[in-house]
């Protein structure tokens, strides 16, 4: 991992993952184990758009941790201060207790900077609920103006405690000894919540599949896929030599062998039926003939010989 004098250890794993994503333009959001002024400036000069809470730090301003320190149960519901520091919004907001936060791409100054969200009253048990429950009076719930960059961080953030919750419900690990295995099959396992989620934000339809249904829909799927590459394989297997046109026929011809050999089409489509869960009624027929050219035993009778050597097979 590189590292950056100006960023914490953590703030330069957060930079070098975010340079290697495909493409720039996105909004990262963070929990205040990795946030800083010096990472968000770094982010924004690549980009990046980033909002997080934060801690305490070298470069946030002191006067907005002494308001959290001295002054968490004084100050009224929804207050707001805010400071600029390297290109980067520095607040403090007054919810259940003062939040400090984080931002590169938000700002506070003007109406359209909140936003109407229906909220519920906390309980009498909650931490400073007495802040919030004197905005609600009698109601249980009531629509309140809070900042835009709150709103968005409630809903953005938590992705991969969402993850790790989707994928605890359906997962595919299975006791193994071998160290790769766990990783392959955690692979498997954020590809498949990773395309649930696609779905989620992309589809039409009225009443959209729960996880579950999802991950039949798709197990259906990759299994009608194995089936249909299981029989290619076997359609290629039946040998490059045996499609011929008009002006090779005379290249193929029916000998008898020295041997009896089992009849390569009547052996392919006994092998078809049983890739498509049929039941298979003895065994393939025997002939003491073929084509030598091609170098199979075929059946002298039927149409084994011409459907072998037909261009289109059918599975």
């Amino acid at each position: 991992m590189v590292l950056y004098p100006d960023l914490t250890n953590t703030g330069c794993l957060v930079r070098n993952l975010a340079l290697s994503l495909p493409r720039r333009y996105l909004t990262i959001y963070l929990d205040n184990y990795f946030t800083s002024v010096p990472l968000f400036s770094e982010l924004r000069a690549y980009n990046f758009g980033a909002v997080g809470t934060t801690r305490p730090h070298k470069l946030f301003p002191p006067d907005l941790s002494t308001i959290k320190n001295r002054f968490a149960k004084k100050l009224e519901w929804n207050t707001l201060l805010a400071t600029v520091v390297q290109d980067t919004l520095c607040l403090a907001w007054q919810d259940n207790s003062i939040v400090l936060a984080l931002s590169n791409i938000y700002t506070v100054d003007k109406a359209e900077d909140f936003r109407a969200k229906e909220r519920r009253r906390p309980a009498k048990t909650s931490t400073n609920g007495r802040i919030v429950r004197e905005v609600f009076g009698n109601l249980s719930i009531k629509e309140l103006p809070i900042p835009c960059f709150i709103d968005d961080y409630n809903q953005n953030m938590g992705g991969v405690d969402l993850a790790n919750q989707y994928r605890e419900g359906y997962e595919t690990h299975r006791t193994t000894y071998r160290n790769w295995w766990p990783l392959f099959y955690w692979l498997i396992d954020i590809a498949c919540i990773n395309g649930y989620r696609l779905y989620q934000l992309h589809t039409k339809q009225e009443r959209p599949l729960t996880h579950l249904q999802f991950r039949i829909e798709l197990y259906c799927k990759l299994l009608g896929y194995s089936e249909k590459a299981k029989l290619q394989s076997l359609r290629v297997g039946l040998g490059g030599k045996r499609v011929f046109n008009s002006d090779l026929q005379h290249l193929h011809y029916w000998e008898k062998r020295t041997t009896r050999g089992t009849c390569a089409w009547c052996l392919y489509k006994q092998r078809c039926e049983k890739v498509l869960g049929k039941a298979i009624k003895g065994r393939a027929n025997r002939s003491m003939g073929g084509c030598v050219f091609c170098d199979v035993s075929l059946c002298k009778e039927g149409e084994c010989w011409m459907r072998f050597h037909s261009p289109h097979v059918d599975y």
